[in-house]
């Protein structure tokens, strides 16, 4: 039960509880691995590329996470940069030759499986954390998927590597002490703050530096399988139906926020699910008051990544999207009273 003085829409999970029920059905990792996070698994397979496949180049869309990209960097392994963002439905493939990978991205859980023409001798990697269970994820023919299942997933830890071609994965890794550590603190900062909502007497400031130290350690350049506790709670979790409120939920906050003139909203391709409602404002001006605003009303809307401080080039699209771009989380923490409020807020919110 949430207090009332304390309602929050954003910022990272707390400590749901157990799930619901057993879970129904295969996963698309459901023969693959399940590593530590997103950025253990893209190690892991790029590591395997680099040592077993072949790969010499890594191209990147330009509109992408820059921790992540940060996390790929090897010196046997060139990094280039291709243009791609999320108002485009499909990628531009990149003028890649043989011993390259591309990494392509599902942005937001928007796109449906594209229709790429892959060079002979040139390999594929998805990203899917921001809908891992979505019907492109099941019925790809990719060579390797990754997902960090932590983004969608109420879980200290999570990532997930699979190859829908039938590569041969790499062993899977042992949980290393240092990711122990960093998944435990993660949880304890989920408890504290479920604690903190349900309008016990913790201070925010207790579990925000706690996520805070458990996020750094992502950082650590290692491999690590998934801990105990997040595993129990991938392999049980009711995937679909966290799913379903995550759609329900963005519908109620679109029909009820309804069409700003300032604002293009970014709707998912057919049966798709998008991760959040991202929006992209006309200025980046106003993106930064409405950002403010709902801020100053404990709705911490995300930015989808930001991109002044790049490790490759961007393009000029891809830096103007980002400077404009607010995400605003609908997933399964949510009632439709809270997206009412969100909207009510947005609504208001757009005016100079």
């Amino acid at each position: 039960m949430i207090a009332a003085e304390r309602w929050e829409n954003g910022s990272e999970f707390h400590w749901l509880g157990l799930p619901e029920g057993p879970r129904s059905g295969d996963v698309p990792w459901s023969r693959g691995l399940l590593l530590f996070s997103g950025r253990d698994a893209l190690r892991l397979v790029l590591r395997t590329g680099a040592t077993r496949r072949g790969w010499r180049r890594l191209w990147v869309p330009d509109y992408f996470c820059q921790h992540v990209v940060a996390a790929m960097v090897r010196p046997d392994l060139e990094m280039l940069p291709y243009a791609d963002n999320p108002l485009r439905s499909a990628p531009e493939f990149p003028p890649a030759r043989p011993g390259d990978v591309v990494l392509v991205m599902n942005y937001f859980g928007l796109r449906t499986a594209p229709e790429l023409e892959v060079p002979d001798g040139v390999e594929v990697i998805e990203d899917h954390s921001h809908d891992p269970v979505s019907a492109w994820a099941e019925r790809s023919s990719a060579d390797f998927c990754v997902a960090s299942l932590r983004k969608t997933l109420p879980i200290s830890d999570g990532g997930a590597l699979w190859s829908p071609a039938g590569h041969l994965l790499p062993p899977a890794p042992p949980l290393t002490e240092q990711r122990r550590r960093a998944g435990a603190t993660k949880l304890t900062a989920m408890m504290l703050k479920a604690m903190y909502l349900s309008g016990l007497p913790v201070e925010k400031s207790s579990y925000r530096s706690l996520a805070l130290r458990g996020e750094q350690a992502l950082s650590y350049p290692a491999v690590s399988a998934m801990t105990a506790v997040s595993r129990g709670v991938v392999d049980a979790y009711p995937l679909d139906r966290w799913r379903q409120a995550r759609r329900d939920n963005r519908t109620v906050l679109l029909q009820a926020m309804g069409t700003p003139a300032w604002a293009r909203v970014l709707e998912p391709a057919g049966d798709s699910v998008a991760f959040s409602l991202p929006f992209v404002v006309d200025t980046p001006e106003r993106r930064e008051r409405i950002r403010t605003r709902l801020i100053e009303a404990n709705i911490f809307p995300t930015i989808l990544w930001p991109l002044e401080e790049t490790l490759l080039p961007v393009g000029a699209e891809a830096r103007y999207i980002s400077r404009r771009l607010l995400s605003i989380h609908c997933d399964g923490r949510y009632e439709a009273a809270d997206m009412l409020r969100v909207a009510e807020l947005l609504r208001s919110g757009g005016g100079d």
